[in-house]
């Protein structure tokens, strides 16, 4: 009695862990993105994609998958009459290719992934039928990371500014510059990685940032203010080199003060009895 209980208990659990990877691997299923025929699908580096297998009837079948586009060579070979295995798969696609459900499911994509694929469908039965064949247009790109801005010059001893964008990650990338004014309007400017501000010309207190994007990413810089007393500041806080340049004014109007006091102070001295000196003195003693 024990022991039919414990075949019993461990089929429940086998029954357990087989619904809970089902679960797991159908809303990962669904968390990719759907291949279709003669279409360009763009994905994103690291993403499940699937391929559907499109057949007809019910005779035995052979599908052949393979990349077409840059090079040419088969990835797997598999038959419905032997669902449970693959046969010749490539090297490059070990253990990240398989087929679930009518579809072709290919993981952890990566940018050297991007080309063009195919299926052949081979069917075997009393019935002659002709190959039938799909092609699919793959794109996979890196998500960009958040543009910097690195400023060069000011308008202090320039007459332009210039800014540059630029991203650490991403593929295929564009950037381009948005301008944001005092009353809160944006609107896009330029297109490129570096954008020249006429100090002159530019009164107004704005605002700007690059935007970097690809087909599937986009990402927003950090924003930099423009103020011609103050040239461009970093999130609007004060220009170091304006700060640098008061306090070595200062530096300088204190030295001066300073060492005219001691002059006017010794000249005077001269003209002035001995008790009536800038330094304070006690008189010699009479022995």
């Amino acid at each position: 009695m024990m022991q039919e209980w414990r075949i019993k208990s461990s089929d429940l659990l086998n029954l357990h862990n087989f619904k809970l990877a089902s679960v797991v691997q159908l809303f990962v299923l669904c968390e990719s993105l759907l291949s279709r025929p003669d279409t360009i699908s763009n994905a994103t580096a690291g993403e499940i994609l699937l391929f559907p297998i499109q057949y007809q009837g019910s005779d035995q079948y052979d599908v052949t998958f393979g990349l077409k586009f840059p090079l040419n060579f088969k990835i797997f070979t598999w038959k419905s009459s032997n669902p449970e295995k693959l046969h010749i798969v490539h090297p490059l696609y070990k253990y990240r290719v398989k087929i679930h459900k009518g579809f072709v499911v290919l993981y952890n994509v990566q940018v050297n992934d991007t080309g063009v694929y195919e299926i052949h469908i081979d069917y075997f039965g009393t019935e002659l039928k002709n190959r039938d064949q799909s092609t699919f247009r793959i794109q996979v790109f890196e998500p960009v990371s958040q543009p910097v801005i690195e400023i060069r010059d000011n308008c202090v001893n320039s007459s332009n500014i210039t800014l540059s964008c630029s991203v650490s990650k991403g593929t295929n990338v564009t950037i381009y510059w948005e301008k944001v004014s005092l009353s809160g309007i944006c609107s896009k400017i330029y297109d490129g990685g570096v954008l020249v501000i006429d100090c002159v010309n530019e009164k107004e207190q704005d605002e700007y940032r690059c935007i970097a994007e690809n087909p599937v990413s986009n990402a927003t810089s950090n924003q930099v203010t423009f103020d011609e007393r103050k040239a461009i500041n970093p999130k609007g806080e004060r220009n170091h080199l304006m700060v640098l340049v008061s306090v070595v004014m200062a530096v300088l109007v204190s030295a001066i003060v300073y060492l005219w006091n001691i002059r006017h102070c010794k000249t005077g001295s001269s003209n002035r009895s001995s008790d009536d000196t800038c330094v304070n003195r006690s008189s010699p003693t009479d022995y």
